[in-house]
């Protein structure tokens, strides 16, 4: 999956104490906070994506 200014932007609404922690979390990782985004949902839809039973995968 390719991700960049190609992509299609989606606008989410945080809680400011939210946003400043993955903000600092995006500098402790040396990412954006939009890349600190995508890592953080990609990594929960793999983990979620692991505790299903095979063949309820999409």
């Amino acid at each position: 999956m390719t991700v960049g200014r190609g992509s299609p932007a989606a606008q989410v609404r945080l809680p400011d104490e939210l946003k400043a922690w993955l903000q600092h979390e995006a500098i402790d990782n040396r990412r954006s906070l939009n890349s600190e985004i995508v890592v953080r949902l990609e990594q929960s839809r793999a983990q979620q994506l692991a505790q299903e039973p095979k063949g309820a995968q999409q």
